[in-house]
C-alpha cells in the first residue's frame, strides 16, 4: 500500500527495478495479446472522441463505451449495460466474470459470446474512478477478444486487463484511478467506501507503465501528462527516465492513427 494523504512524507513515486522490469515484461505480453490496437499511437484525454462527454447515468455511459471501443478496436464487440439493484445478485443468471470482479464498481460478464457489463450505480459519483474502471473493462475486453498468449495467461486477470489499458491510450484514466484506491479517498463527499474498491496496480506501478506507453509512442512528458492530477503528474515526472532500460523491449507505436493527446 501507497500513502499520498496527509499522514505520508516523502511517497514513493518510483517502483523498485524488479517492479520496473515485471512491468516492461507484462506490458509487452499483453501489446502482443492485443495486436494492432495497441500498435497505434492512441491517447485518450477525458474523453474518447469529440462530443462525448463524462457519463452521468446507465444512457450516457453506454455511448461513452461505445465510443471508446471505436477507437480501441472492439466496435464490433457488443455488450449490454446492466444497472446492479439493491438486493439482486452480482453475477447476471448463466454469465460467469471474466477475471475477478470482487471489488469492482463495473465488471464484465460471459456467457460463450454473449457479454455484460454489470454497473454499480455509485460509480458515476466520483468521474477519476469512472474512466479508471472503464480502461480496465476495455483492456479485458481487449484481451478476451484475441486468442490467450501463455505469457498474459500467467498473468493476474486484473493487473493484465490495467495494463492492457494502458496499451490501448488510456493510461491517464488508470492512473487517476489508482490513486483513489491507494489513498481510499476521493477527497469527501461521495460516499463510497472506497477501502473495498481494488485496483490490481498501484498509483506508483500505474505511472511507471504510463510512461513506458507514452514513450513507445512518441510522447513527451508533459504531453503524455495533460490531464493527471498533480500527485500522479509529480510521480510521472519522478520515473520518467527510469523507463529508458525498458523501452527496448517495448514495440514502438508512431504510424497508423492519430494522437488523442
Amino acid at each position: 500500500m501507497y500513502l499520498f494523504g496527509t499522514n505520508a512524507t516523502a511517497p514513493t513515486f518510483i517502483p523498485d527495478e524488479e517492479t520496473r522490469r515485471w512491468l516492461a515484461t507484462s506490458l509487452q505480453a499483453v501489446i502482443s495479446q492485443l495486436g494492432p490496437p495497441a500498435l497505434r499511437p492512441q491517447w485518450f484525454t477525458d474523453t474518447p472522441a469529440k462530443g462525448v462527454r463524462a457519463p452521468r447515468d446507465l444512457d450516457s455511459l453506454f455511448e461513452f463505451i461505445c465510443a471508446a471501443q471505436e477507437q480501441v478496436g472492439q466496435s464490433d464487440l457488443e455488450f449490454t449495460l446492466v444497472d446492479l439493484q439493491p438486493g439482486q445478485p452480482p453475477v447476471p443468471h448463466g454469465f460467469t466474470p471474466l477475471g475477478d470482479a470482487t471489488g469492482h464498481l463495473l465488471h464484465s460478464f460471459a456467457r460463450a459470446q454473449e457479454l455484460v457489463l454489470v454497473v454499480a450505480p455509485q460509480l458515476f459519483r466520483v468521474p477519476s474512478l469512472l474512466l479508471g474502471h472503464v480502461a480496465r473493462e476495455l483492456g479485458r475486453l481487449g484481451l478476451w477478444q484475441q486468442p490467450s498468449t501463455p505469457a498474459v495467461a500467467e498473468l493476474d486477470s486484473e493487473a493484465a486487463a490495467e495494463l492492457a489499458g494502458i496499451a490501448l491510450g488510456m493510461g491517464t484514466w488508470v492512473a487517476n484511478g489508482a490513486y483513489m484506491f491507494n489513498n481510499a479517498c476521493c477527497g469527501g463527499g461521495c460516499g463510497i467506501d472506497l477501502g473495498s474498491v481494488r485496483a490490481a496496480l498501484s498509483m506508483p506501478e500505474a505511472i511507471y507503465a504510463l510512461g513506458l506507453d507514452a514513450q513507445r509512442k512518441g510522447l513527451g512528458r508533459r504531453q503524455a501528462g495533460k490531464i493527471l492530477e498533480s500527485t500522479q503528474a509529480a510521480a510521472l515526472k519522478a520515473s520518467w527516465d527510469a523507463c529508458a532500460p525498458h523501452l527496448a523491449a517495448l514495440p514502438a507505436a508512431r504510424s497508423g492513427g492519430a494522437l488523442r493527446a
